[in-house]
């Protein structure tokens, strides 16, 4: 399957301040939207929350 939509999440590491990208394998848990709403609300198996405008 192809997907429809992909987004990287990135994060701080707690030890050092600095951003870091989630390339380890890391899946979406949970994606929220409303009906004719651009916006949508996603978390990752982390518990990183990201709300997302859909262009």
């Amino acid at each position: 399957p192809i997907p429809v939509a992909s987004y990287k999440f990135n994060c701080v590491d707690p030890v050092n301040g600095q951003e870091v990208y989630d390339d380890d394998g890391h899946f979406v848990s949970s994606v929220c939207w409303r009906g004719q709403s651009q916006t949508l609300v996603a978390a990752n198996c982390k518990g990183n929350i990201e709300i997302l405008e859909m262009v």
